[in-house]
């Protein structure tokens, strides 16, 4: 699973739930430590906006719970990418208020963490193809995990010296 193995690398804990609240947690934080003018931030031309990388979170992090639903199902549809880019410029982010965009975030990440909680061990276990990669249920919640702390670290390396 290359492209997904950096997120996968960067989940905190082995144990689902953990490495969900923690990622999250952690982003929550820094997002409330903003102005909403600050939201609207973009580091460089053609970069998103900081509303825009949330609501890119959302929308994926939803993508890949589907992705989970259907694979602990034993659905074998292969399913496909999406492009981010696109969801990206439809998303609309910028019209959304900084606390409109945290309650989505933290309502789908609640949602995300008792989906994921009521599975079997075998449901966990159970793995699909989506974006041209075999991944487990157990893989999509890290990925999920670790997709918040890549761009959490992206907002701190890149977004954040430049509001100072």
């Amino acid at each position: 699973m290359p492209y997904f193995d950096r997120y996968l690398a960067l989940s905190t804990s082995k144990d689902i739930e953990t490495t969900l609240v923690e990622s999250h947690n952690h982003f929550v934080q820094l997002i409330q430590s903003l102005s909403e003018g600050e939201m609207n931030f973009a580091y460089a031309e053609g970069k998103w906006t900081i509303k825009d990388l949330v609501q890119h979170l959302i929308d994926t992090e939803r993508i890949f719970v589907y992705r989970a639903l259907r694979f602990a199902r034993n659905d074998n549809t292969e399913l496909p990418g999406y492009d981010h880019e696109n969801y990206g410029k439809e998303s609309n982010a910028n019209s959304k208020s900084k606390d409109q965009l945290l309650k989505e975030f933290v309502a789908v990440h609640r949602a995300t963490i008792m989906f994921f909680n009521q599975l079997s061990d075998d449901a966990l276990l159970r793995n699909g193809k989506a974006s041209g990669e075999v991944m487990t249920v157990n893989q999509i919640a890290h990925i999920i995990a670790g997709h918040t702390q890549h761009h959490l670290s992206i907002i701190e390396e890149k977004y954040l010296p430049n509001l100072k």
